[in-house]
């Protein structure tokens, strides 16, 4: 299993859910959209990112990446401990964090 470190996380102005990872990524994750799950690649941000959110909210949409990308390219996504967070409510800060146990 490949391991990625999420550096960023941010809803931009589209309302998608960016999740910048560290490093450059391989060739590999262009092709998550076939899942047909709403999550894509950003080849030029270096992030994996959603459709806009609009039923879900954004913990619900960053598991629903993060389980995608484990079931279909074997990647598992971690956050670095000084994780950069944009335009993410403080709530769903908790329960991304609480998930890993970065407090």
């Amino acid at each position: 299993m490949k391991n990625e470190i999420i550096e960023k996380i941010v809803v931009n102005e589209k309302r998608e859910l960016i999740l910048k990872i560290m490093g450059n990524g391989r060739s590999i994750y262009q092709y998550v959209y076939r899942e047909a799950a709403g999550v894509y690649w950003d080849n030029n941000q270096k992030a994996f990112k959603s459709t806009s959110i609009n039923e879900w909210t954004v913990s619900q949409w960053f598991f629903h990446i993060k389980d995608i990308l484990k079931l279909s390219l074997n990647v598992e996504l971690t956050i670095d401990k000084n994780v950069d967070w944009e335009n993410i409510s403080d709530e769903e800060k908790r329960k991304i964090k609480t998930h890993y146990n970065t407090g």
